[in-house]
């Protein structure tokens, strides 16, 4: 659809492996990309479990000049507090759809594609609709330095196994002040808890060890050498985890 509209359009694909209806996964994901493209760049984001009911369409515009099309469900959140909005509006302009009715129930294809077409061939974002002055938002929580310990959450685990978190890796290296390789992370829902080896990447693990580094976006990454984590530690993304010296 976008190459149909525009057809000098360069498509990157970002990923297709969102876990099913999560918007909390897509809002991570997202946070951790966006500084990798240039300005410029319009993000169509389609994580969409409302489709066709009253959830608005909507595109809009960061501050640092990067532009987004999906569905206002809060897949957006993290991007707008790290970016700002400029501008907001709700996709209403039928003339920039595929089809006119559109499906109810692929908006991907005859609202947010063409949209996202058209934005990037050099129509203003103010020509698809009226204007938004707020969007929807998950509630997230920070991670956070408490005394001895980090509180933070699982942001969402890849199709390794490999636990994404919450986490900056330098709040780690404040906790462990150069004196210890082990960290304890406890799960307070369950009440389970693990020990962590602090290690650079994967293979510096024996098999089957669990191991804690930091991941290509900063984070801190939980993971099994040549296992899934996640399987093994049964977390799979939300759950609130704490780690300490």
């Amino acid at each position: 659809m976008i190459k149909k509209i525009s057809p000098n359009s360069e498509i990157v694909d970002i990923t297709h492996h969102i876990k099913k209806f999560s918007a909390r996964m897509a809002m991570h994901i997202l946070e951790r990309v966006v500084d990798d493209f240039p300005k410029n760049t319009v993000f169509l984001c389609v994580v969409d479990y409302g489709v066709g009911t009253e959830r608005k369409p909507i595109a809009f515009e960061t501050e640092n000049e990067l532009k987004f099309v999906g569905p206002d469900n809060g897949i957006f959140t993290l991007i707008l507090k790290k970016h700002g909005l400029k501008n907001a509006v709700s996709l209403e302009n039928e003339k920039y759809f595929y089809r006119n009715p559109p499906s109810d129930t692929f908006h991907g294809r005859d609202i947010f594609a063409p949209v996202a077409a058209h934005l990037d061939s050099g129509v203003g974002i103010e020509e698809f609709g009226r204007s938004l002055s707020s969007l929807k938002v998950l509630n997230v929580e920070e991670a956070r330095i408490v005394g001895d310990r980090i509180e933070g959450e699982v942001a969402f685990t890849d199709h390794f196994g490999n636990i994404e978190t919450n986490i900056p890796f330098d709040m780690v290296e404040v906790l462990m002040e150069g004196k210890t390789d082990k960290l304890k992370l406890e799960i307070p829902a369950n009440g389970r808890s693990f020990e962590l080896s602090v290690l650079k990447t994967y293979a510096y693990a024996r098999r089957d060890e669990i191991i804690l580094h930091r991941d290509s976006s900063g984070y801190v990454e939980i993971a099994m050498n040549m296992r899934s984590a996640e399987e093994y530690m049964d977390l799979h993304g939300g759950e609130k985890v704490v780690l300490k010296r």
